[in-house]
Parts: structure tokens; C-alpha cells; sequence
């Protein structure tokens, strides 16, 4: 059964003082959160690995064997034995401070925001989904040059998000898209989080958080608009894994970071999913 969607303004004469406003908006968000990601992230592996030398040092101190690290970054939390780390791919972006990953995050920023604000016209849903695109983008920079996802870059946005979501239902009546916001994002999680709990091996637990993140926010313009973004997401890391490895030396177990092509897929819900989603239900009525 269809689920009812956002209304969307697809109109050619999209103000275009809107759209220039948000793009300069993202491009100055997009380079200042691309360093503010970086110390997360380094922050994040040295709490890991303090973690991990304080679980070796326990075991050592009760006479026991000392643990094998936990299976990837953020990964090794409450629910799994921990098992030896898989290969993981080579960062493609460089650590720390790169005046060039900055502006090109700055620019892909500045793009989405732009995207969005054609999306949406003048309403205020364009302030969650921009919200939304710079944790996208910053998240993956960090999975591609660190190999993990902050877990502070997805608490800051969902302080951010689901308020101004709710802002949204206030404003514009759409009560109802908070329904599928919270079904989509509990289904995500859930989801996420089981394959993570049987398969600890093959993703990060960052990779579930930020599920979560996607679920909730694409889930706003319906049900479907997540499923596509979630489709689309598992397609691009195909597409990507399949790539890496037959560029590298490495095995099929290769741990390949997923954030970024969960981020691809959810970019392309926002902006595509409803004209797939029409397609669809047109081509089969």
C-alpha cells in the first residue's frame, strides 16, 4: 500500500535566491565541519584503543588470555564476543588537516544544500534535510580517511534532526510524516544492528548508528522514499566494494567502509526517490 509522501515543489522557477543562499550556506558549513570531523574521529581511536588496552590489561591482571581486539572501530560494543579485525582497505582520503579534502567537502556540501533547496522550495523541511547533508558528508570523509564513523557526529544530528522535523509537522501539518519517520528509523536500526550483532565482522557499529540517522530522516517523506535509499545504498557499496578490491591486493573479506555509499543512497532518496517511487507505482497501475 502507498504510503502518503511529502508534498514536493517541483516548479521550474525554484527561487533562485534560495538556492544560491543555501549553497553559500554549505560550502561554509561543508569547510568548517570537514576539520571539527577529523578530531572526532581521531578522538574516537584513541578511545578505542584505550579501551582495548584496558580490557588486555584486565585479562592479563586476572591470569586470563588477553582478548582479541574488537572487530572494527565503535564496533566492539555490548553484545558479541570480539573477535580478530579483518583487513581493512586503505584510506583513500588523507588524516588530519587537507586543505583539499576540505574544500572538496566544502563543495559537495555547498551541492546538497543547493539540491535541497531546489527539492523542497522555500519551506522550512529544507533546514532538517540540510542538516541531514552535511552529517552525510562529513561522516563519510571521516569512514574514508579513518575507517569509522564518529559516534558525536551522529548524536549532534539526531539532537538536530528529529526537533526540526517535529518543527516541520508543526508548521506545514504533517503529523503523520513523523509515523513513518519512527517506523522507518526503528525497522533501520533493528535491521542494522542484527546483521551487525551475527556479522560483527563485516560492519562497524558506526555503520548502524548512522542507519538509524537515514531511517529517521528519509523516512519522513515516506516509507518508500527509505527503502529506496536504502536500496541504493547497498547498490553504490556493491558497485564500490567490487571495485576496491579488484583495484587492490587484498581478500573479499577486506573490511570497506560503508558510510559513504550509505550516503549516496540516502542523497538519492531525498532527491530522486519520489519520481522512482511515482515511476513505479505508475508503470505498474
Amino acid at each position: 500500500m502507498p504510503v502518503a509522501a511529502v508534498p514536493v515543489r517541483y516548479v521550474a522557477g525554484v527561487d533562485t535566491l534560495l538556492v544560491s543562499g543555501a549553497t553559500l550556506a554549505g560550502l561554509a558549513i561543508g569547510g568548517a565541519l570537514d576539520p571539527v570531523g577529523q578530531r572526532l574521529a581521531e578522538r574516537s581511536r584513541a578511545e578505542n584503543e584505550r579501551h582495548r588496552a584496558e580490557r588486555e590489561a584486565e585479562a592479563v591482571a586476572s591470569g586470563a588470555d588477553a582478548p582479541s581486539p574488537p572487530p572494527g572501530p565503535e564496533a566492539g560494543e555490548p553484545g558479541g564476543e570480539p573477535v580478530a579485525p579483518p583487513k581493512a582497505l586503505p584510506t583513500l582520503l588523507p588524516v588530519g588537516r587537507s586543505p583539499g579534502r576540505s574544500v572538496a567537502a566544502a563543495l559537495v556540501t555547498g551541492v546538497l544544500f543547493g539540491a535541497a533547496a531546489w527539492r523542497f522550495g522555500p519551506d522550512v523541511i529544507v533546514a532538517p534535510f540540510c542538516v541531514f547533508f552535511a552529517m552525510l558528508v562529513v561522516v563519510s570523509t571521516t569512514d574514508l580517511s579513518h575507517n569509522l564513523v564518529p559516534r558525536r557526529l551522529i548524536y549532534a544530528a539526531l539532537a538536530l534532526i528529529p526537533p526540526l522535523l517535529v518543527l516541520t509537522s508543526a508548521v506545514d501539518h504533517r503529523w503523520h510524516s513523523l509515523a513513518g519517520s519512527a517506523v522507518a528509523g526503528a525497522v533501520a536500526l533493528g535491521l542494522f544492528y542484527a546483521v551487525w550483532w551475527f556479522f560483527p565482522r563485516g560492519m562497524g557499529f558506526g555503520d548502524v548508528r548512522l542507519a538509524a540517522v537515514i531511517g529517521v530522516t528519509v523516512g519522513y517523506l515516506s516509507l518508500l522514499h527509505a527503502y529506496l535509499a536504502f536500496l541504493a545504498g547497498f547498490v553504490t557499496g556493491m558497485v564500490f566494494g567490487l571495485a576496491a578490491l579488484a583495484a587492490t591486493s587484498l581478500g573479499r573479506k577486506t573490511l570497506i567502509p560503508f558510510a559513504p555509499s550509505l550516503a549516496v543512497g540516502a542523497v538519492f532518496g531525498v532527491l530522486w526517490g519520489g519520481q522512482v517511487a511515482h515511476s513505479l507505482f505508475h508503470a505498474g497501475s
